[in-house]
């Protein structure tokens, strides 16, 4: 299974604002925690896009025939 490089750019993005919340302030953490949980979001997002797309592209489309 092969993803293309848009969800690894935001599972990448999540991880990063995770290894930020050390150093960021505490105030401001809670920014940290929800750009990396919607970075989540849009990977998982797009995985199961990309991951349904392609176990589409094997079956015929109703109402065609190959007669």
């Amino acid at each position: 299974m092969r993803l293309s490089r848009r969800s690894w750019f935001f599972l990448g993005m999540s991880v990063t604002c995770v290894v930020l919340l050390a150093p960021t302030p505490e105030k401001y953490r809670w920014v940290n925690l929800s750009m990396a949980a919607l970075s989540l979001m849009w990977f998982v997002a797009f995985a199961v896009e990309e991951i349904l797309a392609r176990r589409g592209e094997g079956r015929p489309r109703a109402g065609r025939s190959d007669r």
